[in-house]
């Protein structure tokens, strides 16, 4: 009898240390997504669809990447993405492609899908969990959900202690800096901010800056030129797909070149990727703001 039972428990030993090892968890899982669903898995899912590009960088980040089995056609990083099965855009994705890659799960972003698709896919019977942060927290919390729901949650734990340890060494290093007025700028033509309420609000005063736009009434302002004139910004940041250099800034309003910011050389252009997608690589992006900020002497 002792050797049946030996034999019973060894195996049992085995199956757990091998669950263990490749962090996959049997069973269902059930989490709550951004928007008040409840998604229940089955297993865990090894077909999965993402529906924005800060989604396919979590995917890799947390290596899984075998079982992405479709992506946007924006999803571009790291290089390993263009690689993936096309489904369309962001707000415009092919359903029914979707639908014959037999995912697993879809992960959607409340901030650039449609209802209309997650309806679509819902109701064909797709495990469909969206996640909407608009704060940093809520980016490592849309990381650690993924991590949950892929059983992958070593991964994502490491992940996150690492990103939470360099944001927190940046926010202390700009807190010994003097407090600048900043203009982050998304569009020149027409001049687009960062207001209140926005993810980019809240990187700026992480990184000890007053954003000149933090008490508009919108989230992405339209500002005048005579504003701007008016508000001195200390600093300005633009994201480099609206901008190069110095030049086109100048070229576009000749007359800021009497602001602070540029009669100070503080002028500094952000990768949009980084400012933008709210996905790990989302304090690579802090960094940036920080470093233009509070450049090192």
């Amino acid at each position: 009898m002792r050797a049946p039972l030996f034999i019973a428990v060894a195996l049992l030993c085995l199956l757990a240390c091998s669950r263990e090892q490749h962090g996959k968890l049997q069973g269902p899982v059930t989490r709550i997504d951004d928007v008040g669903h409840t998604v229940t898995l089955p297993g865990t899912p090894h077909r999965i669809i993402s529906l924005a590009p800060s989604i396919t960088e979590t995917l890799f980040a947390l290596g899984l990447d075998s079982s992405i089995a479709g992506v946007t056609d924006y999803c571009d990083y790291p290089m390993q993405a263009k690689q993936k099965p096309k489904i369309g855009g962001i707000m415009n994705p092919d359903v029914e492609r979707i639908l014959s890659l037999r995912p697993d799960l879809v992960l959607m972003t409340g901030s650039g899908n449609m209802k209309s698709d997650y309806e679509k896919l819902s109701s064909a019977g797709v495990a469909v969990f969206v996640s909407y942060p608009h704060t940093l927290n809520d980016v490592f919390k849309a990381i650690g959900d993924v991590g949950y729901l892929t059983s992958s949650t070593r991964q994502s734990d490491s992940l996150l202690a690492g990103l939470i340890r360099r944001k927190n060494e940046l926010v202390k290093r700009a807190a010994e800096q003097p407090k600048r007025s900043v203009l982050l700028l998304l569009s020149l033509q027409p001049i687009v901010a960062v207001g209140n309420g926005s993810f980019l609000d809240e990187m700026l005063t992480l990184a000890n800056a007053e954003n000149i736009a933090h008490h508009s009434v919108t989230v992405y302002p339209l500002l005048s030129r005579e504003e701007i004139l008016r508000r001195q910004p200390e600093v300005i940041i633009v994201t480099n797909d609206i901008a190069k250099g110095l030049e086109e800034i100048l070229h576009a309003y000749p007359e800021w070149k009497s602001l602070p910011a540029i009669r100070q050389g503080r002028v500094g252009i952000v990768d949009a990727n980084l400012v933008s997608r709210p996905g790990p690589r989302v304090v690579d992006g802090l960094e940036a703001i920080v470093n233009i900020i509070h450049p090192a002497r």
